[in-house]
């Protein structure tokens, strides 16, 4: 494998300049006749490699809002079932607090004592 590897080499750099013109040649004939075109360059392939990179993302983003779907279901279901869910979330929205409740304000910008 490595002498094959090293005679390839040794092959490739020392290339005459009728072979790199013979090579040169059959490249752009390939080109032109659109075989190459026709795998590597249309349109339509990039097309397809930019569509299905999207399709990827868009699937991700799914993937994402089903499991925000899924946590509100499972908090609509706990809100529907516990009477003290709802009432929770009911002061948590409008601000009030239970009887039983302590609430903290650090927002405050007065001071003790002054």
């Amino acid at each position: 494998m490595k002498h094959t590897l090293i005679r390839f080499l040794r092959r490739l750099f020392a290339i005459t300049p009728n072979e790199l013109w013979l090579t040169l040649f059959a490249c752009w004939i390939l080109f032109l006749s659109g075989i190459v075109a026709g795998i590597v360059g249309t349109p339509g392939v990039i097309q397809a490699v930019r569509l299905r990179s999207l399709l990827y993302a868009k699937e991700s983003q799914v993937h994402q809002m089903e499991a925000e779907v899924r946590t509100l279901d499972a908090e609509r279901e706990r809100l529907i079932e516990s009477r003290v869910a709802q009432e929770r979330e009911i002061r948590r929205v409008l601000g009030y607090a239970a009887s039983d409740e302590i609430i903290f304000d650090f927002a405050s910008t007065e001071r003790l004592g002054d």
